[in-house]
């Protein structure tokens, strides 16, 4: 097998991206990817470290795709012990308990609907039965990838955003398209950069759309196709016209800059930034959704209407990044943002290395010591 995946790691490259995206739709290639993920990350072999100096030690839980390389990289940088758990584990809990660990760190996965249902359980298991420290906590990677779950979460707590519409059974979504101002904008529950973002132009599409979401569902590049993404429907007006800023907060440190646009016209996905300084009205949204959720490690992302009106899209306590050391830069110079009594002060520095796990660390560790 892994012959089978060497091979096709060669081949890749040279075969055109329409013949790799139907071949991911339809043959299941999880092994080649956690293979070809595993070999990217250069810890993967590793279990743990202990550092001379170091007065704790950090429990990291292991990430399907290896984005707690990561937090490894900057464990590693700071001289911070740490012991990578595996939460996927029949023995995770003993696990935890041998551990010695003064609090974990978290990559919630969300590459399947069956990582993401077994991440929210378990650590919520972590953190409310057991009694552990965990960073993001286990709220903020339960609101994570999960849109119609957030939807309602803002909805309860009066947080502007476009407006939108779930269903759990056929016959209430066949009701909503009478109810339609077109195109509307059907979304995945999970699923980054783009990916299961459709733009429905008429009722015949939206009754499409409708049918196959209550039948066999809707693959996702990336994903299984034996996970189709299926049982619900998350519609989402439309908005001609809007920006869109990466609004991000880890521990009292605040950053954002206003997404690029793809190739599809999609903010999400973009794999560039416009550095502008995003402007206190922008920080106080981002100030008061993560005052008022208690987070401490989160992306909210900020429609900008054409009308000036500020919506939020989305939360996610772990993010891509386009640039992987940067949130924020103005006039060219890179920082962060931080609030002192009401007051936005800007601080010129380096705050984002390793996908800004060095902050969460950092946080995660004041956390400890002020316990």
């Amino acid at each position: 097998m892994k012959s089978l995946y060497r091979l096709a790691q060669m081949i890749t490259p040279v075969v055109p991206r329409t013949i790799r995206d139907w071949v991911r739709l339809h043959i299941p290639l999880t092994g080649y990817d956690q293979d070809r993920r595993q070999k990217r990350n250069p810890f993967a072999h590793i279990k743990g470290e202990e550092f001379t100096g170091s007065s704790v030690r950090l429990g990291i839980i292991e990430e399907v795709s290896h984005a707690h390389k990561y937090y490894i990289a900057a464990c590693r940088e700071m001289n911070v012990s740490y012991k990578i758990i595996n939460l996927l584990a029949d023995d995770w809990i003993v696990a935890v308990m041998n551990s010695k660990c003064d609090a974990f760190l978290v990559w919630p996965s969300s590459c399947s609907t069956i990582y993401k249902a077994l991440f929210d359980s378990r650590l919520k298991i972590l953190e409310e039965d057991m009694g552990q420290t965990i960073f993001p906590t286990w709220k903020e990677c339960w609101l994570t990838e999960q849109k119609p779950r957030l939807r309602d979460w803002m909805l309860v707590h009066d947080i502007p955003h476009p407006r939108s519409w779930v269903a759990y059974r056929k016959s209430d979504a066949m009701k909503m398209i009478d109810k339609m101002n077109f195109p509307v904008v059907g979304k995945s529950a999970t699923g980054a950069s783009g990916k299961g973002v459709r733009i429905l132009k008429n009722k015949t599409e939206l009754h499409k759309y409708i049918r196959c979401l209550f039948g066999r569902g809707i693959s996702l590049r990336g994903f299984d196709p034996r996970d189709p993404h299926r049982g619900y429907v998350f519609l989402q007006e439309y908005i001609p016209g809007i920006e869109e800023w990466r609004m991000v907060r880890i521990g009292e440190s605040y950053f954002g800059h206003k997404k690029g646009t793809s190739e599809k016209g999609m903010h999400s996905g973009a794999s560039h930034c416009c550095w502008e300084d995003p402007g206190e009205e922008k920080l106080n949204m981002l100030k008061r959704i993560t005052d008022l959720g208690g987070f401490r490690s989160m992306d909210v992302d900020l429609f900008v209407t054409p009308d000036g009106r500020i919506l939020v899209n989305e939360l996610q306590t772990t993010f891509g990044c386009s640039v992987a050391t940067t949130q924020l830069k103005i006039d060219g110079v890179e920082g962060r943002y931080v609030n002192d009594g009401g007051r936005w002060t800007f601080e010129a520095g380096a705050f984002c290395q390793n996908h800004v796990c060095n902050l969460r660390v950092q946080h995660l560790l004041s956390q400890i010591k002020g316990l």
